[in-house]
């Protein structure tokens, strides 16, 4: 890993340092992350079909992705788990994840306000390409910042938490604003979605605070 600022600076979203993450997590508690996500989270929730690791349940019933042009994408089963992007999920285990997130479940009032509390201010124009290195004013409305592996948007809802995600071809996004006790998660196996995310979270929940233009989600009859 390459360190290209001061930590605590800015943000900058990095897979590896996501996995670094979860090496050290592994090294203090002597578990794997899959043996941890499955006591911690996936089991207490109910989530039977959720893993790190390719199971081989999973053959007889899973997604293929496809990127922009349609075209359909080799199926990733690497089985050496890393908590930035291997975890197989469906639409209703994680759902019993955003609703927990959104009840405020398994984790402390404490731990929390500290995940969801602005850890640092967002200023560049787009999370990745050439816009992550541009600053300005872009998102000042929502005070666009990073908590602990949530984005953070200041609204009249209160603070809204997303998490977005994108792979092979797979595509979700998901947001929560706990104080006003709304949520929405969007998965999908197309690159295309993009295109319409803008318009699934505003028709779903009147979302319209989610940083669309950072995240790149530039609709269809935008472009």
């Amino acid at each position: 890993m390459k360190i290209k600022f001061e930590p605590g600076t800015r943000y900058s979203y990095s897979g590896e340092g996501l996995t670094y993450l979860q090496v050290v997590l592994e090294k203090i508690t002597g578990r794997t992350l899959e043996d941890l996500a499955q006591e911690k989270v996936f089991k207490p929730l109910g989530m039977t079909n959720s893993s790190y690791r390719w199971q081989e349940k999973f053959e007889k019933d899973f997604a293929y992705g496809y990127d922009n042009d349609g075209k359909i994408q080799e199926k990733d089963k690497d089985n050496a788990p890393r908590g930035a992007g291997t975890l197989e999920t469906t639409i209703e285990d994680y759902s019993k994840f955003i609703t927990a997130v959104l009840n405020k479940k398994i984790l402390s009032a404490k731990s929390y306000k500290e995940m969801f509390s602005p850890q640092i201010r967002i200023r560049s124009k787009n999370q990745f390409g050439p816009g992550a290195l541009e600053d300005g004013n872009w998102n000042d409305k929502t005070e666009l910042s990073y908590g602990l592996g949530w984005g953070i948007v200041k609204t009249p809802y209160g603070y809204g938490a997303f998490k977005e995600g994108q792979g092979s071809g797979f595509q979700n996004y998901s947001i929560v604003f706990s104080d006003k006790g709304i949520g929405m998660l969007i998965m999908s196996n197309s690159y295309k979605t993009s295109e319409i995310m803008k318009y699934l979270l505003e028709t779903g929940i009147k979302d319209t605070y989610t940083p669309w233009e950072w995240d790149q989600y530039i609709p269809y009859d935008k472009k």
